[in-house]
């Protein structure tokens, strides 16, 4: 007897690998269906089927609701690890023509890890909500009035509201991607000033302080961070000082040669580390430990 037909224009092989792994839960394991796999038009089928007698003799158990579970199990996660992410990938390609395939494929895998980082995000008013409940409560519900499932129909009939869901995370991460483009030409164009400026200093050290800050100074290890701080002030009167601005402004303006960081593992904002890092590529030396670290009342 079938006992349960699945159908899809595509991917069949990787549905039949996820029913298969939850159905090897189901016991007593005469209770596990064998599958034939048949092509109608452009729809493959999955047929799974047990025997008559041994489903007469476990009628009451096998029909207890214990394969729309392992079927809803099964198809829960297919949706959550793979269908979900195709359809990122139409909205991508449907909505977002205007990036290049390297692009849309960059902004695809953002998504993933936005979802993957809070995979179990309980917040349904959140982005990255997984939408884990609410898939398996619908296809309990069609289990309950069928045994006959095409994944296409139910994903755009029952899940448009997920479809809609996940329109709205794809914006996000495409502005994200798009406010990290800007950053990533903004560093590159403090590279490129930096490389045609006259450089006025060989070396400026940064040591990172107890409380998370920093201190710039000189080639002979003289502090100038205050130095630094007025002529901050001086270009940028009109805003509050930020230290993390303070230091990148006064490394651009100083075009040093080289720049050790000491003690950086004190420094808080560890991005800032990778951001001079990057506007100065082969010219920033993290040091592990030396006379000036151990020496200086900064650290100690």
């Amino acid at each position: 007897m079938i006992v349960l037909t699945i159908g899809a224009y595509t991917n069949i092989s990787k549905i039949k690998e996820y029913i298969s792994l939850e159905f090897e839960k189901i016991t007593p394991k005469a209770l596990i269906p064998t599958y034939t796999i048949a092509k109608k038009g452009d729809i493959d089928f999955l047929y799974y089927e047990i025997d008559d007698d041994v489903l007469a003799q476990n009628y009451n158990f096998f029909f207890s609701d214990a394969l729309k579970l392992h079927a809803t199990s099964a198809l829960t996660n297919l949706i959550m690890d793979f269908i979900r992410f195709e359809i990122v990938k139409e909205i991508l390609e449907i909505h977002y023509q205007k990036y290049a395939s390297i692009e849309r494929i960059k902004i695809l895998e953002m998504t993933r890890a936005f979802f993957y980082e809070n995979e179990n995000n309980e917040d349904p008013n959140a982005f990255n909500y997984s939408y884990r409940k609410e898939i398996m409560d619908r296809l309990m519900d069609f289990f309950e009035d069928s045994n006959e499932f095409l994944l296409e129909g139910f994903v755009l009939f029952r899940l448009k509201d997920y479809r809609g869901k996940l329109e709205m995370v794809v914006r996000h991460i495409v502005s994200e991607y798009e406010t990290q483009k800007e950053y990533k030409e903004f560093l590159r164009l403090l590279k490129y000033f930096v490389d045609v400026q006259e450089m006025k200093e060989e070396i400026i050290h940064i040591i990172g302080l107890k409380e998370g800050g920093f201190k710039i100074y000189d080639k002979d290890k003289n502090d100038i961070t205050e130095r630094c701080k007025e002529e901050y002030k001086q270009d940028f009167s009109d805003k509050e000082i930020n230290y993390d601005d303070l230091l990148v402004s006064a490394l651009i303006t100083i075009a040093p040669r080289q720049i050790v960081i000491h003690h950086y593992e004190a420094i808080q904002n560890k991005p800032l580390i990778e951001t001079i890092s990057s506007i100065f590529q082969g010219k920033v030396t993290l040091c592990p430990k030396c006379e000036f670290c151990l020496n200086s009342n900064e650290i100690n």
